[in-house]
């Protein structure tokens, strides 16, 4: 299981003020100066905001459903589904876009240039590794960061930091976040954190599990490490593993053998799993002697999804659909 193509979207900054991170970012009034500070200190001062923009395509997503049309997309999800029928696509045409990484996942320098871009926004899935920036190879970045000045704008944090840091990039580049259609999308994200707490609360005896699960071998995901898995705990979600040894690791490899080694009431399944439903794993004999399998118990774990407010508000209202009516089957 490859990291740099399943890990979800998460903003944060080298600054850290009062123990939180924070991007450091300034825009003047219309057509003035434009500047921000990256995660890692990198300090970025433009005439004007930039109009002409790439950016990784669960950030390009979440700036798009603000209203800041990003230029280009790259990354291997990207790449991997050029026709955006994915959930890290968001709500991006993806016609409109030009896609400039190859199907590794990493940034072509000739499709950078034919971009024409002003600024691109990176992820970086551990800060001040140089070798951990999602689309950029370590011996590829003086190259592309002469052709196009990077920012490293999102790591790991918990979606809400990530919506917050993704709101206030976009008002830096010019987004009416006081918009009738972005404060509605903001007052139903605050509604779904809201619901999400009182159904956790209402079933705090439920035992949760997030799975990667092929026929033969098994992938579970660490509440301690994964940010999807630390903001749904931050909420009240409970976790059939949380106590695991491997609790801190991203993913725990076991074979489907070990399918009962943590008794959970409801499953979660990767949207990259090979097996994503009840029906699924109740077809593979290692699989359907899990409880929740047996109960129908099974949802949808949208990982990748664009942290914006109606990114998060989708990825939330997959999790509480087998949650809200989930029953004690272990």
């Amino acid at each position: 299981m490859n990291r740099r193509h399943f890990a979800a979207l998460s903003v944060a900054s080298a600054a850290v003020l009062g123990g939180q991170r924070t991007l450091a970012q300034s825009a003047a009034t219309p057509g003035g100066e434009w500047s921000l500070t990256d995660l890692e200190g990198t300090e970025l001062t433009l005439p004007e905001a930039p109009t002409r923009i790439a950016a990784n395509i669960v950030t390009a997503a979440a700036l798009w459903d603000l209203g800041i049309k990003v230029t280009a997309v790259y990354d291997w999800t990207s790449s991997a589904y050029p026709d955006g029928d994915h959930i890290a696509w968001g709500n991006i045409n993806a016609e409109e876009v030009q896609i400039i990484s190859n199907l590794d996942g990493n940034i072509e320098p000739e499709l950078l240039i034919a971009a024409d871009v002003e600024v691109l926004f990176a992820q970086t899935f551990e800060l001040g590794d140089p070798e951990s920036t999602n689309g950029i190879p370590v011996d590829m970045y003086s190259v592309i960061n002469e052709i196009a000045p990077v920012l490293i704008v999102t790591d790991m944090e918990a979606a809400d930091v990530n919506v917050e840091r993704i709101v206030e990039i976009a008002g830096s580049l010019g987004a009416d976040l006081e918009a009738p259609e972005i404060v509605a999308m903001r007052e139903a994200y605050d509604a779904k954190l809201e619901e999400f707490k009182t159904v956790a609360a209402e079933q705090s005896d439920i035992l949760t599990l997030f799975l990667n699960a092929s026929a033969s071998d098994l992938y579970v995901a660490g509440p301690k490490d994964v940010s999807d898995l630390k903001f749904l705990g931050s909420l009240g979600l409970q976790f059939a593993n949380y106590d695991s040894p491997a609790a801190t690791d991203y993913w725990e490899s076991l074979s489907a053998e070990q399918a009962l080694l943590y008794p959970a009431d409801v499953l979660y399944m990767d949207v990259y799993s090979g097996l994503k439903t009840a029906d699924d794993l109740m077809a593979e004999p290692a699989y359907a002697a899990m409880p929740a399998a047996q109960a129908g118990q099974v949802g949808n774990w949208l990982r990748d999804y664009p942290a914006s407010y109606q990114g998060v508000t989708g990825f939330l209202e997959e999790i509480l659909i087998p949650l809200r009516d989930a029953q004690k089957v272990i």
